[in-house]
Parts: C-alpha cells; sequence; structure tokens
C-alpha cells in the first residue's frame, strides 16, 4: 500500500508467440523453472519477461557480436536435418544404455514420443519425477482401470482365478484375477488385486477373509461369483477346510475347476517317479557339465558341425521339471552320438570322474530305452498342456479333451473292450491290461527293445507299465472325464448347438442352470434351446460354425424374431455365465510372470502396492489388446490426476498441520 492506495503488482509469464518474431528467432527461449524469466541462449543469461527489456537486451553490441559469431559458426558447419534425426537417436540410445533399457521398449517408444511431442511448450511444462510417476501409476491408471471393471463385476457373473506366491523378496502375495464375458460378448480375465499376505498366518480361512473384504471394500457382490479356479493346493481346494469350502459356504452353488493344466502337470511328474532316477540324473549331469564352461560349449558344437546336427544348446531341467523334461529327453537323443563322442574326448583330456559317470549312462542301452519311452509318452502331456495353455474359450472342450486323453494314455497298455467304457476305467483288474508284449512304448523305444535280451526288454516294459498305470489313474482321480455337468458344459460346442444330430446326450440345460442360474425359468429356457437349430438353415449354420465360439453366440444371441423381440434371452444368461468359468489358473501363472520381470535387481524395492498397480495396468492392457501408444487418456483419468489424488499423505499431513 502506498499513500492509502493497493498497488497491484502485474505478473508477466513467458509468451511462446515471442519465438516466432524476426528479433527474437534463435536465441530467445523460456526459463527453465520459472515460467516469470526468459533466456538467452546466446549470452546465457536470464531476462524479465517483459517485451521492452527483451528488445533492449537484443539492441545490445555484446549479444549482436555473440549472434553474429554464432551464425558465423553455424554457417561454417550447418548441421542438416539427416544429421539432427541421427544426433537424436544417438542420444535416446545413449539413454537406453546407461539406465539398462531393453532395446524393444525402442519400438514403443518412438511412435510414443511422436504421439506426444507435437506440442513443445507441453514438452516444456513437463514435470515427471519418480514419486510422480509412481504417483500416477498407483493413483491414475491403475485406479481407474480397476474402477472400470469394478462396474462390470458389480452387474455381471464372473468367475474367479485365485492363486498365492512367494515372489523374489521372499513376500507372501494372493493374486486375485477375474473372468467375465463384457458387453460385446467378448471375454476378458483381468487382474483385481494383488493382495500382500501376513506369512505367518496363511490358512484357509485367513486368505478367504482377506479375499472377502478385498471385494466388499470396492461393493462387490459375492453372489455374482459364478465360478473358482485354482492349483490343487489342499488350502485351496481341499473339502473341510479350504478357501473354496468357506466361498461355498457364502455362495453354495459356485463351480470349482481345478486348473487343467496343473492337474496335468501332477499326472506327468507322479508318472516319471515310476522310471529309474537315472534318466533324471544323465539330464542334469550332461547339462552342468557342459554349460558350466564356455570351452566345452565351444568344443560341442564343433562336434555338432562335424556329425551334421543342429547346434542347440543341452537344456537343463527345471524345478517344475516335466514342463521341460521332454525338450531335454529330446535334445539329448538327437545329439546322442555327438555326446558320445564329446565325452570319450572330455575321459581323455579332462580325466574327471564326472565325465566318465556319464559316458558310462550313454553307453548304457536301458536308459537310452527310458529316454525314447519318455520322449514317446511325454508328448502327450505336452500337447495337452499347450492346449490348454491358450486365452480362448476351452471350457467346453474340458469334458471331451479330458476322455481323449486318457484313452490315448490307455490305448497304449489296456484292451479295446476295457475302453469301451472310460468313466467306468479299471487300471487294478488284470484282466484289462495288455500281455506284457504288447504293451506299446513308442516306435524307436520299441525297435531298441527288438536288439535287448528277452529278460531286460521285459524289466523295461514293466517300468514303463508302471508308468502308464500310474499317469491313467492319476488321471481319473484329476481331470474332469465324467459327471453331467461338464459333459452338458459341451453344448457351447456348435456341432451340438446347431445341428439336432449330436444333441442325444444334451436334450435340454436343466443341469447347467440349476447350478449357474436358479432364478432363469426352466421351461423358457429348454424352449430356446430346443429350437435353435430350426431357426438357421444350413448356410447359415455353417456360417456360424466357422466362427470364433465367442462370435459364434453372439450372433446367435443377437437374433430377433418377427417382433423384433430377442429370441434367446434365457440362453443368453446360461451362455454368459458359462463362457465366464475358465478352464485352467494359467492367467495367475502369468501374473506371477509379471511380477518377477517387474521386480528386477534395480527395482527390487518397490513395494506390493506399487507392483499390484503396475500389474494391473499390464493386465488391463493386455485384455483390451491397447498398449502405451493407443492408450486413450478420458476425462476421469485427467480428474485422478491432481494433487489431492497423488499426493494423498502429504496433503492429509499439511491439512493436520
Amino acid at each position: 500500500m502506498d499513500n492509502g492506495k493497493v498497488v497491484i503488482k502485474k505478473e508477466r509469464r513467458f509468451k511462446y508467440a515471442w519465438l516466432d518474431e524476426d528479433n527474437f528467432k534463435g536465441w530467445l527461449a523460456p526459463h527453465p523453472t520459472d515460467r516469470n524469466k526468459a533466456m538467452c541462449i546466446s549470452c546465457n543469461i536470464v531476462i524479465r519477461c517483459c517485451k521492452t527489456d527483451l528488445t533492449r537486451h537484443a539492441q545490445t553490441p555484446k549479444h549482436i557480436n555473440k549472434l553474429t559469431n554464432k551464425n558465423q559458426s553455424l554457417n561454417e558447419s550447418t548441421i542438416s536435418h539427416i544429421d539432427e534425426v541421427k544426433s537424436t537417436e544417438i542420444q535416446l540410445a545413449a539413454f537406453f544404455v546407461e539406465h539398462n533399457v531393453a532395446f524393444y521398449t525402442a519400438d514403443h517408444l518412438i511412435p510414443l514420443l511422436k504421439k506426444v511431442c507435437i506440442k513443445p511448450e507441453v514438452v516444456q511444462d513437463l514435470s515427471l519425477a519418480r514419486s510422480k510417476c509412481s504417483n500416477i501409476v498407483k493413483e491414475v491408471i491403475a485406479k481407474r482401470e480397476t474402477e472400470k471393471l469394478v462396474e462390470n463385476l458389480q452387474s455381471r457373473r464372473f468367475s474367479i482365478l485365485i492363486d498365492e506366491s512367494t515372489d523374489i523378496t521372499d513376500t507372501k502375495i494372493m493374486c486375485v484375477l477375474v473372468q467375465f464375458l463384457s458387453t460385446n460378448k467378448k471375454l476378458k480375465t483381468q487382474l483385481l488385486e494383488l493382495i500382500p499376505l501376513d506369512a505367518t498366518d496363511c490358512s484357509a480361512s485367513k486368505l478367504f477373509k482377506i479375499f472377502k473384504e478385498a471385494l466388499e471394500k470396492k461393493n462387490i457382490p459375492l453372489k455374482n461369483i459364478v465360478g473358482m479356479a485354482s492349483d490343487n493346493a489342499s488350502v485351496m481346494i481341499g473339502r473341510k477346510n479350504s478357501f473354496f469350502s468357506h466361498l461355498q459356504l457364502e455362495v453354495p452353488d459356485v463351480v470349482l475347476l481345478n486348473c487343467i493344466c496343473h492337474s496335468s502337470a501332477i499326472v506327468a511328474s507322479k508318472a516319471c517317479e515310476e522310471l529309474p532316477k537315472s534318466c533324471e540324473n544323465l539330464i542334469r549331469g550332461i547339462a552342468t557339465y557342459v554349460s558350466g564352461s564356455a570351452k566345452r560349449c565351444a568344443i560341442l558344437k564343433e562336434f555338432q558341425d562335424f556329425f551334421e546336427v543342429e547346434k542347440n544348446k543341452i537344456l537343463k531341467l527345471s524345478n517344475t521339471r516335466w514342463l521341460v523334461l521332454h525338450k531335454c529327453v529330446t535334445r539329448i537323443l538327437d545329439n546322442w552320438d555327438v555326446l558320445t563322442n564329446f565325452f570319450i574326448l572330455a575321459v581323455h583330456e579332462d580325466k574327471l570322474k564326472s565325465a566318465e559317470t556319464i559316458l558310462s549312462e550313454l553307453n548304457n542301452i536301458t536308459i537310452k530305452s527310458y529316454l525314447l519311452f519318455l520322449k514317446f509318452s511325454l508328448h502327450f502331456f505336452n500337447s495337452f498342456n499347450a492346449f490348454f495353455q491358450s486365452r480362448k474359450i476351452l471350457v467346453h472342450k474340458l469334458f471331451e479333451n479330458s476322455q481323449q486323453m486318457i484313452r490315448q494314455i490307455a490305448q497304449n497298455f489296456m484292451t479295446l473292450e476295457a475302453l469301451k467304457d472310460i468313466v467306468n476305467l479299471d487300471v487294478e483288474n488284470e484282466n484289462n491290461i495288455l500281455s506284457l508284449d504288447n504293451i506299446y512304448v513308442g516306435s524307436e523305444c520299441e525297435n531298441l527293445l527288438a536288439t535287448l535280451p528277452l529278460e531286460e526288454a521285459q524289466e523295461i516294459r514293466v517300468k514303463c507299465l508302471k508308468f502308464y498305470k500310474t499317469a491313467v489313474r492319476e488321471m481319473l482321480k484329476r481331470l474332469p472325464y465324467k459327471g453331467a455337468f461338464f459333459q452338458h458344459l459341451t453344448f457351447l460346442n456348435p456341432d451340438i448347438a446347431l445341428f439336432d444330430e449330436a444333441r442325444i446326450k444334451i436334450k435340454d440345460l436343466s443341469c447347467i442352470a440349476a447350478r449357474i442360474a436358479k432364478n432363469i425359468n426352466f421351461s423358457t429356457l429348454n424352449y430356446e434351446w430346443r429350437i435353435l437349430p430350426s431357426v438357421f438353415n444350413n448356410l447359415k449354420k455353417k456360417e456360424l460354425a466357422c466362427l470364433e465360439i465367442n462370435e459364434m453366440w453372439k450372433k446367435i444371441l443377437e437374433f430377433k424374431d418377427c417382433s423384433e423381440e430377442q429370441m434367446f434371452p434365457n440362453l443368453e444368461i446360461i451362455v454368459e455365465a458359462v463362457f465366464s468359468l475358465p478352464h485352467s489358473n494359467a492367467e495367475a501363472e502369468r501374473i506371477f510372470s509379471i511380477v518377477t520381470d517387474v521386480k528386477n535387481k534395480k527395482r527390487n524395492r518397490l513395494s506390493v502396492e506399487t507392483i499390484s498397480a503396475i500389474c494391473i495396468a499390464r493386465s488391463s492392457f493386455q485384455a483390451e489388446g491397447t498398449n502405451c501408444i493407443n492408450f486413450e487418456v478420458d476425462s476421469r483419468h485427467l480428474e485422478l490426476h491432481s494433487p489431492q489424488n497423488l499426493y494423498v499423505e502429504q496433503c492429509s499431513s499439511s491439512n493436520n498441520d
């Protein structure tokens, strides 16, 4: 206040329009931190944001001399546009090197830079440090994706995929995924939350309590859960006191689906235990001996060159050994002669006991016989597992593919008469077992056994028979090959849905409706099911049958009668509920793979909350088919991007102060 008058200070801001004026071109720039200041990049001084001051500075002799010298220097060594592009690419590559960024991220980074760096004034005002970036992921992107997901779950039937694991920092985490059919009939499997657990108490009741509280916090009704998929851990699926038994008390008709991939893993693993450990020891011994030395790897490649064998590495067995056992076995058998000659040289030059042991086992025909048998038998399990690792809708394939898998293994050692009734297959009845000579162990193994003494060959066949028996016995315990519910799920199959000839065993859908949709009218539902084949002509049926299963049913359920009313409203309820049933728990394992990927050595201090946010965002992007380039920012994102939301703790503490 001056003599009773209020003096209002005018705030002067940098105007980007000045950059287009000839008088200021080539030397004027905004101050990097203070918007009320400008900079002369020729003289390297700060100037007040006042056009008069800027003009006065432009007319000073010192400035004119520096600008003249700069222009002369530029004229002497003019940088072309191509060279400027090259220089920028080199600087970006240096960023990748310094911060150990994977090179494949450049495939998205450059298009993203071209998209967001259109306006220079926006780039100049960017401020994104470590904390702010982390908060945006947690409080904006992940929160918005969770909001959209919760909106769907509050009004739609869905299944849960549950798994618990220990990440690389020994923190117990429970992964909660959901699977549902969106409004456009697209199947979506997304991460709802990664929940940290108290490692001292991971009982079934505690796990369910934490899960229930997480859903209640988001106002997601438990009654909307139609199914649950998990691995075969007793704490998850046990009969008396498990996560599922607690869920069943809340949702009595919930459907349990043991992960088909995990079940097949257990089956194969238990069957492999019937074979001698010498096979596994040989695989591990060769991999350890060769991979432990660059010199040995180079020598092995020379042997592969000489024998004209493809130059492949000898694979190591993982902890879940059966998953790669088939590949390991195949790789060693393909290099059998190469390895034999390699270890003859190794014994002579290295004079190590381990090399002598491996060479002795490579000369053992019995071990080679078992490996040839594993190459043949494990192929069935690998194909079965690979099929159900798919993200496609396959719940309707569980019944028939499980029966097919049991039959494929059983036909190698059981009579044709016994195979007529898979549901009542009796492995223990000796009358159902083929004679030892007729047990099939694969063509390569059969040829090798023919060269062995009868007694030795018979002993190998006995071991292989034990493998087969254990495999079938475990499959009968674990695979969904029987039961009216799983059999009726095959109604989704176009051959059954659209054609009368294949409907002998599925006359109506009451069995499914009684389990997952009790509130609908059974009579109307069964009427819709009965008339479905007659609605479409043969040409239309063939067109529908060629589509993906979800697209086929989308078109069927969109069909309207002459009154323009939906023709299959009750059938739509059943289809949506069945589509939401997961066929495996593979998505949960993929989430844990993301966790491991995120928590590398340079990011091992990330909190579970931050990791959960990253995984939620990536899971949502995968489900929606989006990426950082085509990701769209909506009004809700901008609303969440506020200091009050990004810095909740800081705002709360300042308010308290």
